[in-house]
């Protein structure tokens, strides 16, 4: 329902509903509507695993819930995009792993983009050390997430090809990358 300039209801008008949206997007949405994402990292080509210098270039969009948990992270629901061309067709569910990479599991948690602070003063993570993992449309799966162990921490991305050895052997990959997301509507 929408209503017109002089205050009259207009019925089935989708046009005027979506106008009416697009003027006040956060305070007409539901509590329980998903919140909708942009998101993409990109490698620089150096990786352990196969070592081909792949440059690595991964993109989409992706829907989660609206409520952030006590560490401000949101639940992926669901991923659309590619990476390096292929087509991504699902999440892998949280709190398993992808062939190749067991025993580590991925949560499939982001939260907003890291505040810009003073020099010297690093902000949070937009990903876990668990990541979110994705199957492609190529058969293989890949794991972008944050490697805080490492120094500097920096993003990773864990790509698992057939036939799936375990960790970062060839054909199997882990590159550092740097991943971005962000809240569109």
């Amino acid at each position: 329902m929408a209503f017109g300039r002089s205050g009259a209801t207009i019925q089935g008008s989708r046009h005027a509903d979506a106008r009416f949206r697009s003027q006040f997007p956060m305070s007409y949405r539901q509590a329980d509507e998903p919140l909708r994402w942009r998101w993409r990292y990109r490698g620089t080509g150096t990786s352990t695993g196969s070592g081909n210098g792949e440059r690595i270039r991964a993109q989409g969009r992706f829907l989660t819930d609206r409520d952030p948990d006590g560490d401000g992270f949101h639940e992926i629901l669901r991923i659309r995009g590619q990476r390096n061309g292929d087509r991504i067709t699902g999440l892998v569910p949280a709190g398993t792993s992808i062939p190749g990479n067991a025993p580590y599991t991925g949560d499939n948690l982001v939260r907003y983009e890291p505040r810009r602070l003073p020099e010297g003063r690093k902000s949070d993570p937009q990903l876990t050390q668990s990541g979110i993992q994705f199957a492609l449309a190529d058969g293989t799966y890949s794991n972008v997430f944050h490697a805080g162990f490492l120094t500097p921490p920096t993003g990773l991305d864990f790509h698992s090809v057939p036939p799936f050895p375990q960790g970062p052997t060839p054909p199997n990959s882990e590159s550092p990358v740097l991943f971005r997301a962000w809240v569109v509507g």
